[in-house]
């Protein structure tokens, strides 16, 4: 029993440096650069996706106080001249929309 408890005494700091080594290597001085680029770039996209999203959800708003009603879709705000055009969604995403509710969303 003794010697059980010994070698996993033993053992136990060669598997947790293990995990150590291979977390380490997801983020280190030559991959840095990248993987900050990579960050950066997800939240650029999210934020240029919450700012078309504000955008929309006010139009939306100001279109239902003056109409009464959602509009059917988002190019009736352009069609009755709420805004001039739609705003482009980042890259690999798209506008949705439910005109029973007014809510508009990005994904």
């Amino acid at each position: 029993m003794r010697k059980v408890i010994v070698l996993a005494l033993l053992f136990l700091p060669l598997l947790l440096s293990c995990n150590r080594r291979e977390k380490e290597e997801d983020l280190g001085i030559l991959n840095a650069p990248e993987k900050y680029t990579g960050v950066m770039g997800k939240t650029l996209k999210k934020t240029k996706a919450m700012d078309s999203l504000l955008y929309l959800k006010n139009k939306i708003n100001t279109f239902q106080i003056q109409e009464g009603r959602y509009p059917a879709s988002l190019n009736e705000l352009v069609e009755k001249k709420y805004i001039e055009k739609l705003p482009v969604p980042p890259e690999e995403m798209v506008f949705t929309y439910d005109s029973s509710t007014g809510k508009v969303d990005v994904k």
